[in-house]
């Protein structure tokens, strides 16, 4: 087998791993366990110090995750614990003492977890997917808009200098007189003192950035959440579907516009596109951007490497006023490629993909089906 041919191979598992999602690789997490002892320190004893550190490490991993998907850990810590091993690929331990004092034994452990069942199980809440079908789904839709900078406009700062002067004058008058033999004579003198006081001050006043936006083409995004919403159990309609049905409430060229020259819809468009998602019979609208920042290089593995910054909502608007049901970010994640290219995509799909199962998670957390 030629050199050659090997390289070509390392190269495309290379890519292949860098263009997979985050979840769907094998964490590594550390873990801590103990347990108490009788007269000896059994292999029963040690294990279950063992399954205790593989919880830890489990639970550490969660708590990196989201808050949301924490909180449904914690609600089913206990059925979890009786099937640890289930999410456990291999453990290594790294550090074990023994207390003969305290009859305590303490162990630290590397854990593989199985991440993307972990995650799976914990995003699906407590109903399962046979319990999901037989429930009504809830009709939701969501407009997210991927955007990189175009142009980025600093302004300098603005210096105002003042200067306050005071000036004061006095005068002293002073009279003499002298006496000679054959004479008496007399004298007038007259002192004036001046002085000025200068006070100085002033301000700097700096002014943000002007960021413009170039609006992306979404069809990653699209797919990525279109999956992660319908699996959770909604309906799912598509943003151009609803905008022919809003009464012209909704208009979607208008509001990525408006994401090109800043963050916030104006208060009337969000006002209106809430309403326009309503009149098209839809009763959950998610609203958010992602932003695509410059490229540079993973120290690990050498890949191209961008980072995308999520930012987002779910906004319940069956009534009459919209009601923020979950909201996402600003919180950024990574995607590697061997070029720019893939690496953007990459980071999108790992984006959307995180903040759509975070506003799944805290929909569920909710009850919200």
């Amino acid at each position: 087998m030629s050199l050659k041919f090997l390289v070509s191979i390392a190269l495309v598992l290379a890519a292949s791993a860098a263009s997979s999602p985050a979840i769907a690789q094998t964490v590594s997490e550390k873990g801590m366990g103990s347990a108490t002892y009788g007269w000896r320190l059994s292999p029963a004893d040690r294990q279950a110090a063992i399954q205790k550190a593989e919880m830890n490490a489990i639970e550490r991993y969660v708590a990196d995750t989201d808050a949301a998907r924490s909180r449904i850990f914690d609600e089913k810590r206990g059925e979890l614990a009786t099937h640890v091993g289930d999410y456990i690929l291999g453990t290594t331990v790294i550090d074990e003492q023994t207390d003969k004092s305290t009859k305590s034994y303490n162990v630290v452990i590397r854990a593989d977890i199985n991440g993307t069942r972990l995650l799976n199980d914990l995003g699906g809440g407590s109903s399962s997917s046979t319990d999901m079908a037989k429930q009504q789904h809830a009709m939701l839709t969501f407009l997210f808009v991927a955007r990189s900078q175009a142009s980025v406009q600093s302004f300098d700062a603005k210096v105002y200098k003042r200067a306050d002067v005071d000036s004061s004058s006095a005068k002293k008058a002073r009279e003499g007189e002298s006496i000679k033999a054959a004479s008496v004579g007399t004298s007038d003198n007259l002192d004036e003192h001046s002085s000025i006081a200068v006070t100085t001050g002033g301000s700097t006043t700096r002014k943000a950035d002007k960021v413009e936006w170039t609006i992306n083409p979404a069809s990653e995004i699209n797919t990525v959440m279109t999956g992660k919403f319908a699996d959770a159990g909604y309906d799912v309609i598509e943003a151009d579907q609803v905008e022919g049905a809003s009464n012209g409430l909704l208009n979607i060229q208008a509001v990525q516009d408006a994401y090109s020259h800043g963050n916030d819809l104006p208060p009337a468009m969000a006002r209106n596109a809430t309403q326009g998602v309503r009149t098209a019979g839809i009763g959950l609208f998610a609203l958010g951007t992602l932003d695509v920042g410059m490229q540079d290089v993973d120290p690990v593995s050498g890949n191209t490497r961008v980072f995308v910054t999520v930012t987002g909502k779910v906004y319940d608007v069956s009534g009459r006023f919209a009601r923020t049901l979950s909201s996402v970010g600003p919180v950024q994640f990574a995607g590697l490629g061997p070029d720019a290219t893939v690496a953007r995509t990459n980071a999108l799909k790992n984006a959307a993909q995180m903040a759509a199962q975070q506003m799944v998670d805290e929909l569920t957390n909710k009850g919200v089906h």
